[in-house]
């Protein structure tokens, strides 16, 4: 009797199907269930470094700009940047499509591992240096490095779900718990920071002597270079990480599993061409996306990427600094620190249901509407008292709905990641180009001048 190498005992005989089901079904069920804890953190840390130096410079934002000739508008210059870094996933689609055999999905992501963390630690020792553009002065040490980190995160989207694909299911979580941590871990590191004391309204002395009023910053507790420095080692920490996730064999062999998983799911046997749903779910019905429902489910991932990573980054300075630059940082990192935790509740709550997406999705629109009603009434929105709670349940329902979309798209296999990806970094592209036009072109939305009638 031929032994599986995943303990799996097939005998060939007549055995009938009611004999032979059961037994595949027990041994999936426990392959999938089965996880080894280092793949799991290791998939963490790889997942860890996707948006990691990203979500690292925004919550630097309440500190650059301070100091920036961009003030209130640097964030959406910021996000238009990191949208043009789309370019990675461009040209790796079409790389695939004209040269399918010629471009390793490994090799990439280590490429651009290494570019994430080699422009994070150029950031560090330059990113206060500016240049004339167009006649006045930019950050643009600052959007170069940008740019590069955001290589990173949005070329993830359309890799590091696929890659993470060949492993069995439960380790997609792992991956999604990392990236949440991309924001926790650096809103942590931005927290105890500080953002130092409140800036004070000086007299100064111009070149031809006229006296103009400027404000006088106060350093937090350490520098932002150091901060970008501490973000610097941990994406080297995300690049080992993902060498030992695609090269361990313990590692290689939890990939062999997912492929085993798919065989036996797919094999015929004497009464049904494939196991259903239920039975490989061990009762649990598996959703099955039908086309209506996966292009709507694509179109919500859409709106979600064009709100969430496009348009109110671009909007956060105007809804938050009116109340001060303290409560522009707690924002900040508040937000971020509820990403992963919306990512932990989905790991213990059920969240493959339509139903229940679409209905978090209407509750989302409502704190969404409120959040740009306060932008546009920058710099004197009403209702300050609430504000800072609804930026933190709006990033909690983004993180949920689309960790739950992703869930959907995962049963599809690794296309549905891929055109999940891809539908990520349409909306967040479209968000940002939508407020960058708005905010800088239309000048929609006002900023003030804290040392104003001083």
């Amino acid at each position: 009797m031929p032994s599986h190498p995943f303990g799996l005992h097939l005998q060939v005989t007549q055995r009938s199907a009611d004999e032979i089901v059961p037994l595949l079904n027990t041994n999936m069920r426990s392959m999938e269930s089965s996880r080894a804890l280092l793949v799991d953190i290791l998939a963490a840390l790889f997942g860890l470094g996707s948006w990691m130096s990203v979500n690292g410079m925004y919550n630097e934002l309440p500190i650059l700009v301070q100091a920036a000739p961009e003030g209130w508008s640097l964030p959406s210059y910021l996000s238009i940047i990191i949208q043009m870094a789309n370019i990675g996933p461009l040209l790796y689609y079409f790389s695939k499509r004209n040269c399918p055999g010629f471009v390793k999905d490994s090799y990439v992501i280590a490429v651009i591992l290494f570019l994430g963390a080699l422009a994070m630690f150029h950031m560090a020792f330059n990113y206060d240096q500016t240049s004339s553009v167009f006649g006045a002065p930019h950050s643009t040490s600052l959007m170069a490095g940008t740019f590069f980190i955001a290589l990173v995160g949005c070329t993830s989207s359309v890799l590091f779900f696929p890659f993470i694909g060949r492993f069995p299911e439960t380790y997609l979580v792992s991956l999604l718990v990392g990236e949440g941590l991309s924001g926790f871990i650096p809103s942590g590191i931005a927290l105890i920071q500080g953002i130092g004391d409140k800036p004070e309204c000086k007299n100064v002395t111009q070149p031809d002597g006229s006296v103009a009023v400027f404000p006088e910053l106060h350093p937090p507790r350490f520098s932002t270079q150091t901060y970008f420095l501490v973000i610097f080692s941990l994406m080297v920490v995300s690049l080992i990480s993902f060498l030992m996730l695609n090269n361990l064999p313990i590692c290689v062999k939890e990939r062999k599993k997912r492929l085993v998983i798919d065989r036996l799911r797919d094999s015929p046997n004497p009464n049904t061409n494939r196991l259903s749903d239920d039975e490989f779910e061990g009762g649990k019905k598996a959703v099955i996306l039908t086309p209506y429902s996966y292009g709507a489910m694509l179109l919500l991932q859409g709106v979600i990427s064009f709100l969430a990573n496009g348009s109110l980054p671009s909007l956060q300075s105007y809804s938050c600094l009116p109340y001060g630059y303290e409560v522009y940082h707690l924002c900040v990192t508040l937000v971020h620190i509820a990403n992963p935790i919306a990512c932990f509740m989905a790991y213990f709550v059920p969240h493959k249901s339509i139903r229940a997406i679409s209905s978090l999705s209407a509750v989302l629109a409502v704190f969404v509407s409120y959040v740009i009603t306060l932008a546009v009434l920058s710099p004197t929105p009403p209702l300050a008292d609430e504000f800072v709670f609804c930026w933190i349940v709006c990033s909690g329902l983004i993180a949920y709905t689309k960790l739950s979309i992703a869930a959907l798209f995962n049963d599809a296999g690794n296309k549905g990641l891929f055109w999940y990806g891809v539908s990520t970094q349409l909306g967040a592209a479209l968000g940002a180009a939508s407020m960058f036009v708005l905010i800088n072109i239309l000048n929609l939305f006002k900023s003030n001048d804290i040392c104003a009638g001083a």
